[in-house]
């Protein structure tokens, strides 16, 4: 009997996983700077952004963020049982289903992480043989929180120096709107192999679901060649995710964007595509969205444009308080099972 409950939780972990894969397509906004420039029909730029995001995904799925999500924070000798793996699920989307009711932006990296901490810490109270001091790998959970602090403000200040640079180096030199317009006219194409850029690496940066289904890896519940085969139905799902949901976002950014140039799309894309790209490498999981918004921030500084400072202290007390909340749902949960011996 145990052992159908075990088989029937892990085809639910990864049908959850496979619909969290296309929950991250479908809330994917990349393109929009795309779109409102005009330089590609809008099924077009639908089809090569979810392309270029399933591939990533689907690229890095051996090791990277999934690898950090799925393992890497557990301390030595500690793997997820499925019901972990299902509280931190249950855990991250509740918390996330509130926040968007509520109107509050909040970030799925965080939520998770925070989930798999809140669990982790009950799990080693819970069962005898477990120290709750050595239940981490603290060094890698540190790096990841550090990260979250560092990468929005790497991105502010990448995308002010940039801009900085390439007004000083060029726009500033064009005389003329038939110069400018030209001009803008080449940063178009530039845009669109920057943006199919930082969608591979949106998707492989994306551990959310990929991260479940290596927990799954781990704990002997899938081998290699299942794992692989998820991994690459996940890298699909997100594909239609854009295709098919992300759109209704993408317009109505891309509405908004018309009246911004090229060159400035450009700069913020690029320098989110950096910052993902190197905690990726470095299997760091970050948030996609607070990245670019602090990106925004950079450009808008180096305009010399006013910023919203009271909306932005709001976004980042939401953005702290997720990872606690995330954690004490997840123990609250994952606390409850025990009770019913399900571990």
């Amino acid at each position: 009997m145990a052992g159908d409950l075990t088989s029937i939780l892990v085809i639910v972990l990864i049908f959850l996983a496979i619909s969290l894969a296309f929950a991250i397509g479908a809330n994917d906004e990349t393109l929009s700077s795309l779109v409102g420039a005009g330089v590609l029909k809008f099924k077009v730029a639908l089809l090569i952004g979810g392309i270029a995001v399933g591939a990533g995904m689907f690229s890095f799925s051996f090791a990277f963020v999934a690898k950090t999500v799925g393992a890497d924070l557990l301390g030595e000798g500690l793997t997820y049982t499925t019901f972990m793996l299902l509280t931190v699920l249950i855990s991250s989307i509740i918390w996330l289903v509130i926040g968007s009711f509520a109107g509050i932006p909040l970030s799925s990296t965080h939520s998770l992480i925070g989930s798999i901490v809140g669990v982790v810490i009950v799990y080693s109270f819970l069962q005898g043989g477990v120290n709750p001091e050595t239940s981490f790998n603290w060094v890698k959970l540190g790096n990841v929180v550090l990260s979250w602090f560092i990468s929005p403000v790497f991105g502010l200040i990448i995308t002010f120096v940039l801009f900085k640079i390439i007004a000083k180096t060029y726009l500033s030199k064009l005389k003329g709107l038939n110069q400018i317009e030209n001009s803008e006219k080449i940063f178009k194409w530039l845009l669109l192999i920057t943006v199919i850029f930082a969608e591979i690496w949106v998707g492989a940066n994306s551990g959310e679901a990929l991260g479940i289904l290596y927990g799954l890896l781990d704990n002997g519940s899938l081998d290699m060649g299942q794992y692989l085969f998820y991994a690459f139905i996940c890298g699909i799902a997100s594909c239609i995710g854009i295709y098919i949901a992300a759109r209704y976002v993408i317009r109505n950014l891309a509405s908004q964007m018309i009246d911004s140039r090229p060159s400035e799309g450009l700069i913020i894309q690029l320098s989110t595509a950096l910052i993902l790209m190197v905690a990726t490498l470095l299997s760091l999981p970050i948030s996609h969205s607070h990245v670019i918004v602090f990106c925004i921030i950079g450009m808008g500084l180096a305009q010399k444009k006013e910023v919203d400072y009271k909306g932005l202290g709001k976004m980042g007390i939401y953005w702290v308080l997720t990872f606690p909340i995330a954690a004490a749902f997840a123990g609250f949960i994952y606390f409850g099972f025990n009770l019913f011996g399900l571990t």
